[in-house]
């Protein structure tokens, strides 16, 4: 489908929208999946950024794991001054547990939505990550079930939402999920001697004309994440 047709939600990273005909779909629910050290926090939060300086569009970053102090710290890294931007009332990091996200969803508590992304009129919001959230619930069939109504929850605010989500990509075994979500890129940190290479590939997106290549990716010091479509990982 056209990109002029569905609205998109770019990512802000030069080449990466390109092959994804202009971004996510508008108001839909990605997974941004990949093992430790593959850069997927570092992309997420690239999202919320480029979306605020790049294309007006303010943030959410819910995190379960890492602290809102310490995300601060590491993404000053990059050149990005988050305390900044929610003083600016553009971006909010909020520490928050997985069993508040579940209260939220299943007591239709609108605190949540309102403390979030409804406060700064956000578009895009960030949770990292999922895995979290689903060892909330014991059973495969209990986990489908809780992402469907938290994704009912999440549609219902009018946001394009990134979900952070940690497995082994190289694997190719996937996760629930990938059936679930609308959209999936998948980071890769291949070891090939004595080196690692980091890459990304397109693995699904909804509706949309994409790449099906796996091109490098790099993370650059006050930049963040850089890819190069027309490279090959080796």
């Amino acid at each position: 489908m056209d990109k002029n047709i569905i609205g998109r939600v770019p990512t802000g990273i030069k080449g990466l929208d390109e092959a994804m005909s202009g971004g996510f779909v508008k108001d839909s629910i990605n997974l941004i999946a990949g093992g430790p050290g593959s850069g997927k926090s570092i992309f997420a939060l690239q999202y919320l950024i480029k979306g605020i300086l790049d294309y007006n569009e303010n943030g959410v970053y819910l995190t379960f794991e890492e602290t809102r102090d310490k995300l601060v710290r590491y993404m000053e890294n990059f050149g990005w001054d988050l305390e900044k931007l929610e003083k600016e009332n553009k971006l909010r990091v909020i520490e928050i547990s997985p069993k508040e996200v579940k209260k939220a969803v299943y007591k239709k508590n609108v605190g949540l939505k309102y403390g979030t992304a409804k406060y700064i009129k956000a578009k895009r919001i960030v949770i990292d990550s999922i895995n979290a959230y689903s060892l909330l619930f014991p059973t495969e069939l209990a986990k489908r079930e809780a992402h469907i109504n938290l994704f009912e929850m999440l549609r219902s605010w009018g946001v394009t939402v990134l979900l952070v989500a940690e497995y082994d990509v190289e694997e190719d075994k996937g996760s629930p999920l990938d059936f679930e979500v609308d959209g999936i890129l998948r980071l890769y940190n291949f070891k090939k001697g004595d080196t690692r290479t980091r890459a990304i590939e397109i693995y699904k997106l909804r509706g949309s004309k994409h790449s099906t290549k796996t091109f490098p990716l790099e993370i650059i010091d006050k930049e963040g994440i850089r890819v190069y479509p027309e490279q090959n990982v080796f």
